[in-house]
């Protein structure tokens, strides 16, 4: 399904029942925007992983602008405050009141962005292997010079800074460097969520070189009541804990839990215990500390 929102068509994808029988009665369910990662990617990142989320809410995917399925523009129009407007102009479009709004990696800071310009519009907000300023980066090269391979270590900032010649350069970059999002390998699962996505080099490159290098809402987000759940994870090398760790600082309201066994998508590598811990988080007025 196509949205005409703010001067482009984006593309989302609905599901789960917002509103469903209970008894003699009708009863609605959760709404929750899932915000996949990138730049460059698109919301088969979430495929079927979040799938069982659906028996207790209704999810909405979305390709974010010149992302996925959604209308190719201008890259110069894809800052993250527009992408938060983004999701504000569906959440109006569809009707919807107060949502919950789950981020993952990009998708978490324009999440964020999101928060900080639309509280009022936010009912819960999970966080998902993501950082509140662009600092991520240098802590990401720290981590993996420990662990990466002399080859991946010279491969790295090839997209981290934007330097992605064309479309036979990207399939090269995540042929040496994939593994690295992953604790345990498995290779149909590698090769299935290399695969799925339609990409989009030009508003990656642009991404990385005009809006990442100016990501910042660390002095914002102390202001912010907001019941969150930020989820980071033992093995992620490009958000490592340490950005999980600012974020539950500067969020007042926020619980953090770390899974021990996952790399960057712990949705895929330990996705019951995710799916339990998310279902938890949706269904009750907060988690014990």
């Amino acid at each position: 399904m196509f949205a005409a929102l703010n001067g482009t068509h984006l593309y989302f994808d609905v599901e789960g029942s917002g509103y469903v029988p209970n008894g003699d009665t009708m009863k609605s369910r959760p709404i929750c925007i899932v915000l996949h990662g990138g730049p460059g990617s698109d919301h088969a990142d979430f495929k079927p992983w979040l799938s069982p989320l659906a028996e207790q809410m209704q999810i909405i995917y979305l390709d974010q602008r010149s992302n996925g399925q959604s209308e190719r523009v201008d890259p110069a129009t894809c800052s993250l405050e527009q992408l938060a407007d983004d999701i504000e102009a569906l959440r109006q479009y569809l009707g919807l009141g107060k949502i919950y709004l789950l981020g993952h990696s990009f998708g978490g800071m324009i999440a964020q962005v999101y928060a900080t310009k639309y509280a009022e519009s936010l009912n819960k907000l999970i966080l998902v292997c993501t950082a509140s300023s662009s600092d991520f980066y240098p802590a990401a090269l720290e981590y993996v010079r420990h662990t990466a391979t002399p080859q991946q270590l010279r491969t790295i900032p090839e997209l981290f800074e934007g330097r992605i010649e064309d479309e036979q350069h990207l399939i090269r970059w995540w042929d040496t460097c994939l593994e690295l999002y992953f604790h345990q390998l498995d290779e149909q699962i590698i090769k299935e969520v290399g695969n799925r996505p339609i990409g989009s080099l030009e508003v990656l490159n642009y991404t990385f070189k005009h809006f990442i290098p100016t990501y910042d809402v660390r002095s914002s987000l102390p202001a912010l009541n907001i019941q969150t759940l930020i989820i980071g994870a033992r093995y992620d090398w490009i958000t490592p804990v340490s950005q999980a760790e600012e974020i539950h600082l500067l969020l007042p309201n926020s619980e953090l839990v770390l899974f021990e066994h996952s790399g960057h998508m712990p949705f895929i590598e330990e996705n019951d215990d995710f799916i339990k811990l998310v279902s938890s988080f949706i269904a009750k007025e907060g988690l014990s500390k």
